[in-house]
């Protein structure tokens, strides 16, 4: 049986900076039959040879608000994303991101542009018998075998990191919407299908960003490290028509960001950085080759770096919930 890939596209960036930090692209293609698609989780399955997908995303993360941070709360973020999917060859897909972010600070106002442009290079690989590419097509009991994928990517500091505020300053670093520098990272994702209904994920990646010089100060966000895993239960799947349930737990640490001091050094910032273990729930309907899914997250653990003096950082948000649209074509 000939495999049929209808794209999903999980959590692409969560792409803001510093306190609404930056993320990663995480890719996922499923069918109506075989092997399901993560929220947040990448799946190492790639685009089909000559298939093309277009994607819309939208996420809402409002923040927790505290008397320490008045009257300049960080009120909310919305990561917004549009993205491109080429598949290569059989097993390299090449990717395209371009966010569009809104972010706002009470008594300083909201910053509304585009981020910096993300390219993604995918290679995928499976394990029958050795390890091997994955072949141009794969049938049901072929997709039930383990299934890798190696990822790099970079932005491209193309957006603007000199917007001023409504009280005519600059934003400061995590409130512009571009890096100013490019930030690359690499990545690995794993999955099996354990049965024909259930389907495990997990990756692990890094994203490294180097300083950028502001007109007011040279700064550098810090590094993350992101640990997923998910659980995937196929509800409903018959004809084009298949409806997903999903659970994900999402790990995160954030190195301090670092700015230069008074004397010219690069010192690392205090109530900065930190670990975060994200849960979250997401649901997915394919109606033939256009998907819609919807999934909401939020920290239940989190140890992060002078706790009592962040607000507008990762762990501190009420919740993170995200939709996404996608579809799929072959020219």
């Amino acid at each position: 049986m000939k495999r049929r890939l209808l794209l999903s596209l999980g959590t692409l960036l969560l792409g803001a900076e510093g306190w609404a930090h930056h993320g990663v692209a995480a890719v996922s293609v499923a069918g109506p039959e075989g092997p399901g698609a993560a929220m947040e989780t990448t799946s190492p399955l790639p685009l089909s040879q000559g298939l093309v997908f277009a994607m819309a995303k939208s996420e809402y993360v409002p923040f927790r608000t505290f008397s320490f941070a008045e009257p300049e709360n960080k009120s909310f973020s919305s990561f917004n994303m549009l993205a491109l999917g080429y598949g290569a060859s059989r097993w390299l897909s090449v990717y395209l991101f371009q966010p569009i972010n809104v972010k706002e600070q009470d008594g300083v106002g909201r910053n509304v542009g585009p981020g910096d442009t993300n390219l993604m290079l995918s290679f995928a690989f499976k394990y029958d018998q050795g390890f091997q590419l994955v072949p141009e097509k794969e049938s049901l009991d072929d997709l039930m075998d383990w299934h890798f994928s190696l990822w790099v990517s970079s932005t491209l500091p193309v957006a603007s990191t000199t917007v001023r505020d409504d009280r005519g300053e600059h934003f400061a670093p995590d409130m512009q919407t571009g890096f100013g520098s490019p930030s690359p990272a690499i990545g690995v994702a794993v999955m099996k299908q354990l049965t024909g209904s259930l389907t495990w994920l997990a990756d692990a990646n890094y994203q490294y960003f180097f300083p950028h010089s502001y007109p007011f100060t040279r700064y550098q966000f810090g590094g993350e490290t992101r640990l997923d895993t998910a659980l995937i239960y196929r509800v409903y799947g018959q004809g084009g028509f298949r409806f997903d349930l999903s659970g994900e737990l999402c790990g995160l640490t954030l190195q301090r960001d670092r700015e230069r001091s008074d004397a010219g050094a690069m010192e690392s910032l205090q109530a900065s950085g930190g670990t975060i273990l994200y849960a979250g729930a997401g649901a997915r309907a394919y109606f033939g080759p256009v998907t819609l899914a919807l999934g909401v997250k939020r920290a239940v653990l989190k140890s992060l770096n002078e706790a009592p003096d962040q607000q507008g950082s990762e762990g501190l948000e009420h919740l993170r919930a995200a939709l996404t649209l996608s579809t799929s074509t072959r020219f």
